[in-house]
């Protein structure tokens, strides 16, 4: 835990915002796999991060809120009329004044990358200046990157993003400079409680990616470079398959 009055300015929460209807997989934190709920892997590696003063689930489902407390979890409940994960965490970080810097991160990636949210929460606070950072990697199988359902993210020369796109961006497919984007933000607080007012944009709406929300806005997005892919599940079919392969990573602190 960090103190002192710097520290506390620069306090650090940490936010998994898990809800439990999603259309297409309802019921997704809780779902099995590898023995324990999606839920607790992410959880597991998010608090295996350095830099986090606190680690909250931030949901408004009960069966969600019990079983998180049971494997150990901090909660709290947020309204359902939360429209996205954004907008719950941004309700959790209301209630938290000290917090300087907040993190989102997705209930629906259970290899979350722990090294790279680490880098992630050491690039925000040594710059006041990045107001929102965001995490990517190089995939190794340019052909994954032809999928409309894996994010593309291309960067400019000081490492920030120009650009997310659902398409095959700048030749992505075909061993081109874009990288793919894993869904991990953070927020400088007061840009978070800006973001979280904020309609959303045009290009949001045509691309469905929230995030260009703050991009056509004019905000500047740090892409922290992690070491290794790691994507969310959105259907049983990609839960199945990830429980077949079985873990490919251990927990790095």
């Amino acid at each position: 835990m960090h103190t002192g009055p710097e520290a506390s300015r620069r306090a650090v929460l940490g936010v998994i915002p898990a809800r439990y209807g999603a259309s297409r997989f309802p019921g997704k934190p809780l779902a099995s796999l590898w023995g324990r709920p999606m839920l607790q892997h992410v959880w597991e590696r998010a608090r295996a991060a350095r830099g986090l003063d606190a680690l909250v689930i931030a949901t408004d489902d009960d069966r969600i809120e019990s079983v998180a407390r049971a494997f150990g979890a901090d909660v709290e409940r947020t309204s359902p009329d939360c429209a996205s994960g954004t907008d719950r965490v941004a309700e959790v970080a209301r209630r938290r004044p000290e917090a300087a810097i907040v993190l989102n991160l997705q209930g629906d990636e259970p290899e979350l990358e722990t090294e790279a949210v680490t880098a992630l929460v050491a690039a925000m606070r040594a710059d006041p200046a990045i107001r929102m950072g965001t995490i990517a990697h190089h995939e190794p199988d340019p052909a994954a990157l032809a999928s409309e359902h894996v994010v593309k993210v291309v960067v400019d020369a000081a490492g920030d993003a120009l650009y997310f796109s659902r398409a095959d961006l700048a030749g992505a497919s075909r061993g081109g400079p874009a990288l793919r984007h894993a869904g991990v933000y953070a927020f400088q607080r007061d840009l978070l409680l800006e973001f979280a007012s904020w309609p959303p944009g045009r290009l949001e709406q045509a691309e469905r990616l929230e995030q260009l929300r703050a991009v056509e806005r004019g905000v500047r997005i740090r892409v922290v470079l992690g070491q290794r892919p790691f994507a969310g599940i959105d259907t049983p079919e990609q839960m199945a398959a990830l429980e077949a392969r079985g873990p490919r990573t251990p927990i790095v602190t």
